[in-house]
This record gives structure tokens, C-alpha cells and sequence, in this order.
């Protein structure tokens, strides 16, 4: 496609015009209306090809009905992406993902937490954005979710994690703060399972998280004398009509149901643990929850990492920062 596109517009009966003299605002142009495979082939063109396409986001692939990517990986760089919307698989390297963990993906990007730090990263263009220091070095079993792109001046970043039975905290992080604000929760017993997920709800203000239980744990930003921190159960039939709906669609099995464990030929002796990721649906946001696939064997020899992430392209400037 790429090919044939730059065929006819250099085929002229008087004269051809080099690809490489073809002036940027064309080239962006083209870059916008391509594939994310195909603006990375571009962009590796030349120079001036990859200075080009600065506002080129690959929507191609953002729309509705389309599938996320995923992205396999172990505590290297050497990665392999998987496109399920045309049964296509790349190697590629993403440096960034050596002995990271994703603890979010929106919209194109992801919020990795490598060696103590977290930081903002869209892996096709290498955009980074990084966030404060966070309060705690080691962080295991935390989730996250954040309203919109960090480049937003509207972006917020919550971290959810259960200390215990008995205590739960949540950290948030506006654009432009420069320490997390920190929100525990304590009672006698929290009914709340492992977290696997987390979505923003702009209109409620309000971050979701879910866990392995059919349920839903909502945190409000709204400035009260205290903080709303409250759980629901989610039933699919709700015998009153008045009940509130989740404004928002999840899949809790994504993973397993979509086929990919046979497409990657995940053997016994493996297990996985999944990033899961929002993607826009028709009506409303689609929440695919996080998984932890265990070595049917009982024993993995080998442990692996998959995000699922939407395909998108931002280039970002060099002096963007979370600061600014």
C-alpha cells in the first residue's frame, strides 16, 4: 500500500519527482492516512521523512472496531507484536521494556514502572514522559489507570494497592504536581479481591477499579471532607431498576478467549501475566482486565509479559515534561 501510494504521486508524464523531494506537509499528509507498520516503514525512509510526520497518530487502527495489539515480552528487549486485525506478527526492540512492568495502557500509551521509576512511554515513537518520584521503590500487585494523555493538560494518574485485608491506599497525581497525593482506606475487613483492573470516568470524576470477584471499587476526586471509597457488586441482572449501570464496558477473560495463547504456541512449562488496556467501543469504553495465566505443568520454567495496547504514533517535543 505504502509503495503504491508514493508511485502515484511521483508518476508524472513530464517529469518524476524523487520521493525524497517531496515536500514535508505532503509526506505528513500520506502519514496520516497509514497503518502504524507503514508510518514506521516510512519514517525510516530518510531524515526528512522522519522529521515529517510529527502529528501522525496511526488512527487507522483506533477505531472501534478494531482490536488491540499486544505486545510479548520477557525481561529483555527483544519483543514480538502481535496485530490480530491482519494475523500479523513483528519482532521488534523496545529497550524501554527490559525489566519493566506496565501498570497501565490508554490510548496508545503505557505507565511503565522500571528500577523504581514510572514514567509515560508510547513504544512506536519512544515518547517519554517521566512522573515524580513515587512514594514506594518496590511495587507489586499495584494497579493503575489515568484519565486521558499524559501530553493533556487534564491528565491524572491514580495507583491503587492492597496493603492488607484491612487497608486499602490510592495514590493520584495531576498534571503539574509535583508529589503524590496519598488516600488511605481502613476497616475492619475489606470484601474486596485481587484488583485487576482500572478506568476514569470523566463525567463522575471518578476512578474504577475491579477485582476478581465481581466487583467494583469507585474512588471520587470530587473535594469532600472525605474522600468517597466505596464497593459494589456487579450483577448483570439488577432487580432494581433504579440501580446504577457501569458507565463502561470490561472483559475479564480477554486473554484466553480471544485465541492468542495458540497463535503464540504458549507452552505448558510458560506462564504469562497480562497489562490490560482501555480501547473505545462503540457506545462507551471497553475495560480488558489484566490476566495471570499460570503453567498448566504447575512448574514454569519460563515467565512472560504481554500488554495489550491500542496502536497509536505521538511525537511528542523534547522539552515536554510532566511539569509543563
Amino acid at each position: 500500500m505504502l509503495l503504491s501510494i508514493f508511485l502515484r504521486l511521483s508518476s508524472s508524464e513530464d517529469q518524476i519527482t524523487p520521493w525524497v523531494d517531496l515536500p514535508p506537509e505532503l509526506v505528513s499528509l500520506i502519514a496520516n492516512y497509514l497503518g502504524l507498520i507503514d508510518l514506521l516503514s516510512l519514517r525510516g525512509v530518510c531524515k526528512d521523512w522522519r522529521s515529517a510526520p510529527s502529528t501522525a497518530t496511526a488512527e487507522i487502527e483506533s477505531e472501534p472496531s478494531a482490536k488491540p495489539w499486544f505486545i510479548l515480552y520477557r525481561e529483555t528487549e527483544n519483543c514480538t507484536l502481535y496485530d490480530p486485525n491482519d494475523k500479523k506478527s513483528y519482532s521488534i526492540n523496545f529497550p524501554e521494556l527490559k525489566d519493566a512492568t506496565c501498570l497501565a495502557s490508554h490510548q496508545g500509551w503505557l505507565l511503565l514502572l522500571r528500577e523504581g521509576t514510572i514514567f509515560f512511554f508510547c513504544p512506536f515513537s519512544r515518547a517519554r514522559i517521566y512522573l515524580p518520584l513515587f512514594p514506594h521503590q518496590e511495587i507489586s500487585n499495584h494497579i493503575a489507570a489515568f484519565s486521558c494523555p499524559p501530553t493533556s493538560s487534564e491528565c491524572i494518574v491514580s495507583i491503587i494497592n492492597r496493603c492488607d485485608e484491612y487497608t486499602i491506599e490510592i495514590y493520584v497525581l495531576k498534571r503539574g504536581d509535583t508529589t503524590w497525593a496519598k488516600h488511605s482506606f481502613e476497616r475492619n475487613k475489606w470484601n474486596f479481591g485481587t484488583i485487576i483492573g482500572g478506568i476514569f470516568y470523566d463525567k463522575k470524576e471518578t476512578f474504577y477499579y475491579l477485582d476478581n470477584m465481581s466487583k467494583t471499587l469507585t474512588f471520587s476526586l470530587k473535594e469532600t471532607k472525605e474522600r468517597n471509597c466505596t464497593i459494589y457488586r456487579i450483577v448483570t441482572d439488577a432487580p432494581d431498576p433504579k440501580a446504577n449501570c457501569l458507565p463502561f464496558y470490561y472483559q475479564q477473560s480477554y486473554f484466553m478467549d480471544s485465541g492468542l495463547q495458540d497463535w503464540i504456541e504458549l507452552k505448558d512449562d510458560v506462564s504469562i501475566s497480562t497489562c490490560g488496556a482501555i480501547t473505545p467501543g462503540h457506545q462507551c469504553n471497553i475495560l480488558i482486565n489484566s490476566e495471570c495465566i499460570e503453567a498448566s505443568k504447575g512448574t514454569a520454567n519460563c515467565q512472560m509479559k504481554g500488554i495489550w495496547i491500542q496502536p497509536r504514533f505521538f511525537q511528542i517535543p523534547t522539552t515536554q515534561s510532566w511539569l509543563i
